[in-house]
């Protein structure tokens, strides 16, 4: 039939594919041969990453706060609850001082030790006492050295909430390691000019001045310690 009859090669494959496309099989679905009667291969399973752990809920009062100070495992490497230092003083004051830690003689509160006269000193140059200002610690536990990295960003976040409850008018931070984490890397090599704390409220103008502790071994920056306090006398008598 196909060397000789009536129809040629050419129409029966024209046929062929004629009666494939009225069934509806217009579209090649692989150059390969396969086994269609093979059962299909299993899917790879999909291995689904780990949900990120929730942040711990930011206290909403300053009394929780302060508990979580005290006793909460806020960061990496937290010292027990017996050797932090709380805050002090008068949640509300115009002018709040964070100190970066507690130093390794004070007991009970910051600035208990060798540094307590100079500190107290500063605070009577600018005309107020230790009743009249919100002192906290930017860690209330002290650290051997610089604060890790992913301690500093836990601190950071708690101290911004700090800010936002206790709501002053000024802060002064005392110390590179606070303020390189609350204002920029660089504070201190560019102090002596006012700069603003971003907190979960808005921000709040910030001076960063030289820790008591540094003042002590290195009298001659009390000349600088001093522009940066009447600095901050002048916002606060705005």
């Amino acid at each position: 039939m196909l060397n000789g009859g009536q129809h040629r090669f050419r129409d029966v494959i024209a046929s062929t594919i004629g009666w494939w496309a009225e069934a509806g099989l217009d579209t090649l679905a692989d150059e390969q041969p396969r086994d269609w009667l093979e059962p299909p291969a299993k899917a790879p399973k999909v291995t689904e990453a780990p949900a990120a752990a929730p942040s711990p809920s930011l206290p909403e009062g300053i009394e929780a706060l302060h508990a979580l100070l005290a006793t909460g495992d806020y960061a990496p490497q937290s010292a027990p609850p017996g050797r932090r230092i709380a805050p002090s003083g008068a949640p509300g004051a115009a002018l709040m001082i964070i100190a970066d830690m507690p130093d390794a003689d004070d007991a009970g509160h910051l600035f208990a030790g060798e540094t307590a006269k100079l500190f107290d000193a500063m605070l009577a140059a600018m005309g107020v006492d230790r009743g009249g200002i919100y002192l906290a610690p930017f860690s209330p536990a002290r650290a051997a050295g610089r604060i890790a990295p992913e301690q500093g960003e836990a601190l950071t976040i708690l101290m911004r909430r700090h800010i936002a409850l206790a709501t002053p008018k000024t802060l002064m931070i005392f110390g590179d390691e606070p303020a390189r984490w609350l204002i920029g890397p660089e504070t201190l090599q560019i102090r002596g000019g006012l700069r603003h704390v971003n907190h979960d409220g808005g921000t709040v103008p910030a001076i960063a001045t030289f820790h008591p502790r540094h003042l002590r071994r290195m009298p001659a920056l009390k000349a600088s310690a001093w522009a940066d306090m009447r600095l901050l006398l002048g916002v606060l008598g705005q």
